[in-house]
């Protein structure tokens, strides 16, 4: 009698209320997704390797640059000596397309930002700014502080 039992409550297939709750969960599953692609798709547009770089060499100079005795200040190069006594330059380079930094003592030079249009260098008292526009005429600029001016 038992088995008769439960094979009576047994039922085949889905409630209505089942189907509408699984596809109520495909319909937000797909939602997500398709905003997740069009983040990803503005994030590759927003994110440059350039602008990146730009972040951590202007880290790296600051840290250099803080405590350095400026050499020469004019409106297409830095020259600095650092703390270590080691000279330094950051400047614009082949018409202005590249900043990049060299050291003296160590030849050659280290990229900092390509593909650019126009650089220019400011100063307001001890505090040294490159503002720089790419190809695409997008704006950057770098702050550069230093204390011992």
């Amino acid at each position: 009698m038992e088995r008769l039992f439960t094979h009576k409550n047994r039922r085949k297939g889905f409630v209505l209320a089942e189907a509408v709750i699984a596809l109520l969960v495909t319909v937000m599953t797909l939602g997500i997704l398709q905003q997740s692609l069009q983040i990803v798709s503005k994030v590759q547009t927003n994110t440059r390797s350039e602008v990146l770089r730009w972040h951590i060499y202007n880290e790296r100079i600051q840290d250099m640059f803080l405590n350095a005795k400026i050499i020469d200040f004019q409106d297409h190069h830095i020259v600095f000596e650092s703390t270590n006594n080691k000279n330094y330059t950051i400047e614009s380079y082949s018409n202005d397309s590249m900043l990049r930094m060299t050291g003296a003592e160590m030849g050659g030079h280290m990229p900092i930002i390509t593909g650019l249009k126009s650089i220019q260098f400011e100063r307001n008292k001890d505090i040294y700014i490159i503002r720089t526009i790419d190809k695409l005429n997008r704006k950057s600029e770098m702050y550069l502080i230093n204390e011992t001016n």
